[in-house]
């Protein structure tokens, strides 16, 4: 049974959301009507931890391994963790679209903090 409706679409106080996003590859289907695949990263700004991932157009069991990869870890360490578990475990023309979404996200975050920083 899954989460009931109203809380699937509720964000934590004061979380984070980063998002990535890269091109799939032209002979995916997806391709041609969407473009683009994206992950999104919900980091708790506190303990710096990714809380939630969300994923467009991947696979179940791709997002299983992403999300296992990401969640719970510290942002630096689950993406490192993600691009290491898609490498290994994931076979798919969509392979490098993923971690090049993974990777756009991480930057998002890091351009983010090299914004506050700059702020101080």
């Amino acid at each position: 049974m899954g989460k009931p409706e109203k809380e699937r679409y509720e964000l934590r106080p004061k979380t984070l959301v980063f998002c990535g996003n890269s091109r799939l590859p032209e002979n995916v289907t997806a391709k041609h009507v969407f473009g683009y695949l994206s992950i999104e990263l919900e980091i708790d700004p506190i303990g710096l931890k990714i809380v939630d991932v969300s994923c467009t157009l991947l696979p179940t069991l791709g997002e299983k391994i992403l999300v296992n990869a990401l969640l719970g870890y510290e942002i630096e360490e689950g993406v490192k963790n993600a691009v290491n578990e898609i490498e290994n475990r994931f076979f798919s023309t969509t392979k490098r679209a993923i971690i090049a979404a993974i990777e756009d996200a991480y930057k998002r975050y890091t351009d983010y903090v090299r914004e506050k920083e700059i702020e101080k």
